[in-house]
């Protein structure tokens, strides 16, 4: 039944949910309110509008403007307040609360118009609707977030009783914590569900930076590195080492492609093997790569190329004989200056004789 997959769905899903740490939940609740906020300001905009737009309905009732006007036009201070806020924060809480802010100003409003009007005979069907509106800030939300305004409305509807009589007001708690444990519950299962979406965008954005043959990274990681200075550290030193495979198209030529390719396998899975967890591996082009090393000055890296050197030297599993050329540079802030040091030196290491490391 499709019910019954749907539910073993569903409890895949949140195992792997339960698996995520701190860092990885805060990147995936970002992703989600990032997907589905444009969603919400326009439901929430227009939402507000509409809100305004029901005055005809109060005009039907007590034929005049007068009574809801204010209260009605009430929403525009909340509505301001959402957009000047909601433009300038760029923290996923910060954006939910300014969400949840402009929602429950409604919901003030709304109880202002009830006041004035002094007929409550359908606030549980209002309710209802409000209930909606719940549910489409949910998206952006956290579930436990979206609890938290349920229990706030809640609140908001028993104090109302205090300005005003409620035809039945076991009825309307009844319906709003129904509405609330159907709409918490809902979001529940969407977090989960949109597991499933965030887990496919992390695989291919994995595909797009990693290098088929090697399965280290290509060069459209280096790109955003780069662009986004994310190796530029004041406070720690980083190096950068291009790596190059002496002679491989003399390997190709006599070995076949297919041991070629076997070759930068295994000079990609060596160089992930041997480097750090925050290091990054990027195949370059061609038989060269590129080492990222952080936290790392440029003595110690010029060390680790020299060790790794005489590991490829001497290792007795690759697929066929080869030694490496290296080039190692401090990293200066400036990227195309240290890439250009590092080409010069890796270029120096090949006049030399190859198999060798030098610093520039």
């Amino acid at each position: 039944m499709k019910t019954i997959d749907a539910i073993k769905a569903i409890y895949e899903l949140y195992k792997d949910y339960k698996t995520m740490n701190k860092e990885e939940l805060a990147d995936f609740y970002a992703s989600k309110c990032d997907y589905y906020q444009k969603y919400v300001e326009l439901s929430l905009v227009t939402g507000s509008f509409l809100f305004i737009f029901f005055i005809l309905n109060d005009y039907a009732f007590n034929r005049s403007f007068a009574p809801t006007l204010m209260p009605r036009l009430s929403i525009l201070v909340f509505f301001i307040i959402y957009v000047i806020g909601s433009n300038i924060v760029r923290d996923r809480g910060a954006i939910v609360f300014f969400d949840y802010f402009l929602a429950h100003g409604i919901v003030i409003s709304a109880l202002l118009v009830m006041y004035q009007l002094g007929d409550n005979g359908h606030a549980a069907e209002s309710f209802i609707i409000m209930n909606l509106m719940w549910m489409v800030i949910g998206f952006s939300a956290k579930p436990h977030e979206v609890a938290i305004s349920s229990v706030l409305f809640i609140a908001e509807i028993l104090i109302g009783r205090y300005f005003f009589y409620y035809d039945s007001l076991i009825f309307v708690l009844v319906v709003e914590v129904c509405g609330a444990i159907f709409v918490i519950f809902t979001h529940f299962i969407l977090v989960l569900f949109f597991l499933s979406h965030y887990r496919m965008k992390q695989k291919l954005e994995l595909a797009m930076v990693t290098d088929p043959l090697t399965q280290v990274y290509n060069r459209h990681l280096l790109e955003r590195i780069v662009s986004k200075n994310a190796i530029k550290d004041t406070e720690a030193p980083a190096a950068i080492a291009m790596l190059d495979i002496d002679n491989f198209k003399k390997i190709n030529e006599e070995n076949g492609h297919y041991t070629g390719d076997l070759t930068l396998l295994y000079m990609g899975q060596k160089l992930s093997k041997e480097t750090h967890e925050d290091d990054y591996v990027i195949r370059y082009g061609g038989q060269e790569f590129v080492v990222i090393l952080k936290n790392c000055d440029v003595n110690n890296a010029c060390a680790r190329m020299e060790q790794f050197r005489r590991d490829i030297e001497s290792a007795e599993d690759t697929p066929v004989p080869f030694t490496i050329s290296v080039g190692v540079s401090r990293y200066n802030g400036d990227y195309s200056k240290t890439i250009q040091n590092v080409v010069n030196a890796l270029e120096k290491a090949r006049n030399k004789g190859r198999n060798n490391v030098v610093v520039v």
